[in-house]
């Protein structure tokens, strides 16, 4: 859609957006360890920048949670680091933001955005619920009116020392805060709750002139243009350039994460399709931008992009509109900013770490199974207490071993020696020895993918095929994927059937599995062509002919006459084909109901197989019929027998 095909639906829903951004961008600024306005001009630049170049028309970007959390760790780190110094710091600390605006970039380019619908909803939700723990725990200080930074660790050790400490007038204003966000919904929708929140308290805390720290008390609000820092890069030692390529990463990780789950929601919302690379690369050049002017990183938002849509917008000029407004907010009311205390934005804050949980897991975490509850838990653990990116790496690992451990037991509880498929088993019943062939024939049916997962259980169910057995089908036909340890596992288990003198024979294996299987000299190492077949009936078939089960061929040239077949119109076995028919060119034959009606005859030749019909083309009925067969055409030599049609 062009770009102002949409104007006043898009300018309404940038306006909008931006309204609900104001408020909780200052207060990430100030959570991050920064000054509000840095908070403030991530959103302006970002949101700009990620909408121009974005592959999302109504995504809005701003700082996030998640990527808030993450941001203040690092401030936090790299000031340590350099002496409890901010202005030291500051150089490494634009450098990370820059490069994870970098990485996202490369990533968007490699491709990478796809792989983010793989990522298992409970290590999300696990995240995302870990997050919203850290952002309230992390505003506790600020709640009690002590602006201390403590770690989460650090804030349960210090509770209290900061309960003792508490501003109970902060603790007031905090906490109407959190009253208006959650009760002004019930009055109207229309104005954000946020919003009415920060210019409400705010005004009593002007007003009744209380004694509570405000944002100008701790940093200046500029009414002007932000400059390009450039000049900050000039201390950047880049010895220590790798060192800082960890946190980069893992902002680019989480801010990936962050903006295409937000694209998902954008789409179900506006039923269009996003293009994840190129989302990647908007929202990586938008962080780059941003952090050369002191701009906090930040992804696509979920609250805004939704009201951004619903007030109308189409295309990316809401987005961009919601960069500008900003702007323009900043330059009409900076001053007046500064005159916003912490409380509020500590209360704003909050009820952000409170939207940012999974609710939906909450409440239905009875009915979800139990290995997804432990991976959500366990990640929202590790995410709080210890480390974000190890944290979605161990649920990521976790998520895939049961993922692994559940497709080895499809496989293992699909694969097994009963013959289940009713028509290969109403064949097999039609065989004059059929209970002899089920003794000496063992089927296996794989389901699943065969992968590295199921290799130990499918060796022990190879090892444990009894004695009696002189011939294996394996039939491939449900089997979707196979890699290579899957099958160098099938190879294993062949090998060890060969071994035992054990006949193979495999059907319905499909192109790419048979090149693998060519490729590491399963076939015809160990497998010989002429035990390869379309279809597991026709392996069957073959199996049923004399000396196949035993590998013995000297019965091939005689004639065999099938007990079974399934006319089922698919195209394949669909025909009575009689085995080395061809050397009775004079034959007869007859077919007949048990009640003696005839429903097939060919005479001087069986040259058209026959299809389950009648003689007026219409299809008979399942059951068996008797076949007259007079091999020269005189009764000289007649076989008499029973066929079955089985559909």
């Amino acid at each position: 859609m062009k770009l102002f095909s949409n104007i006043k639906g898009d300018l309404s829903g940038g306006l909008n957006a931006a309204i609900v951004a104001l408020p909780i961008a200052l207060a990430f600024g100030g959570s991050a360890g920064l000054s509000p306005i840095n908070g403030l001009y991530g959103a302006i630049f970002l949101g700009i920048i990620a909408a121009l170049f974005g592959g999302t028309s109504t995504l809005i970007s701003n700082p996030t949670g998640p990527m808030t959390v993450v941001a203040a760790i690092i401030i936090t780190n790299q000031t340590q680091i350099h002496g409890n110094s901010i202005l030291q710091a500051l150089p490494y600390i634009i450098t990370i933001f820059f490069l994870a605006g970098l990485i996202q970039v490369i990533f968007g380019l490699l491709k990478l955005g796809k792989y983010v619908a793989y990522i298992p909803y409970p290590v999300i939700s696990g995240f995302m619920s870990g997050i919203g723990s850290i952002i309230i725990i992390l505003q506790i200080s600020d709640f009690f009116g002590l602006y201390q930074k403590f770690s989460v660790i650090g804030t349960f050790e210090n509770i209290d020392y900061i309960i003792s400490m508490a501003n109970w007038t902060n603790v007031g204003l905090a906490i109407s805060t959190i009253a208006i966000v959650y009760l002004f919904p019930y009055i109207t929708k229309k104005v954000p709750s946020t919003l009415i929140a920060l210019i409400a308290v705010s005004l009593i805390a002007f007003i009744f002139e209380l004694d509570v720290i405000v944002v100008g008390d701790k940093a200046q609000i500029p009414s002007e243009l932000p400059k390009l820092r450039l000049e900050i890069l000039s201390n950047f030692q880049f010895s220590q350039f790798l060192g800082l390529l960890p946190a980069a990463i893992s902002l680019a990780g989480l801010g990936m994460i962050d903006s295409l789950l937000t694209s998902v929601v954008a789409d179900k919302l506006t039923k269009t399709k996003h293009n994840s690379n190129l989302e990647l690369i908007g929202q990586g050049v938008g962080n780059m931008i941003s952090s050369l002017f002191l701009g906090l990183p930040g992804a696509g938002t979920t609250p805004a992009t939704v009201l951004n849509i619903n007030s109308g917008a189409k295309t990316k000029l809401s987005g961009i509109s919601h960069g500008i407004f900003l702007f323009i907010i900043l330059m009409v009311g900076g001053s007046i900013a500064e005159k916003i205390p912490f409380a509020v934005l500590s209360g704003i804050l909050i009820t952000v770490g409170v939207s940012v949980f999974d609710h939906n897991v909450i409440k239905h975490i009875k009915y979800i199974p139990k290995n997804d509850n432990f991976i959500m838990i366990l990640v929202l653990i590790l995410t709080v207490f210890w480390d974000l990116l190890f944290a979605v790496a161990i649920g990521l690992i976790l998520a895939s071993l049961y993922f692994m451990k559940k497709m080895a037991d499809i496989v293992e509880s699909e694969s097994t020696h009963n013959i289940r498929n009713k028509t290969i088993n109403a064949i097999i019943d039609s065989f004059d020895d059929s209970k002899m062939f089920r003794k000496k024939v063992s089927v296996m049916s794989l389901n699943g993918p065969m992968f590295f997962g199921f290799a130990s259980r499918f060796e022990n169910k190879i090892l444990k095929i009894p004695e009696n057995i002189k011939a294996v089908l394996f039939d491939f036909s449900n089997v979707l994927y196979m890699d290579q340890s899957g099958a160098y596992t099938f190879k294993d288990a062949i090998q060890t059937l060969h071994d035992r003198n054990i006949t193979i024979v495999i059907s319905d294996v499909g192109k790419t599995k048979m090149d693998l299987l060519q490729g590491i000299g399963v076939v015809p190492d160990l497998i010989d062509k002429k035990h390869i077949f379309e279809t597991e009936e026709r392996a069957i078939h073959w199996l049923n002919q004399p000396g196949h089960i035993e590998n013995s061929f000297k019965h091939d040239e005689e004639l065999y006459i099938p007990s079974a077949f399934s006319p089922n119109n698919d195209g394949i076995d669909d025909c009575w084909e009689i085995k080395n028919i061809h050397k009775y060119p004079k034959c007869n034959l007859m077919v007949y109901t048990k009640t003696n009606i005839m429903v097939f005859e060919q005479i001087g030749g069986y040259n058209q197989p026959w299809d389950g019909k009648n003689l007026r083309g219409k299809e008979v009925p399942n059951g068996k019929y008797i076949y007259e067969l007079d091999l020269y055409g005189d009764k000289s030599e007649m076989k008499i027998g029973t066929i079955s049609i089985i559909r």
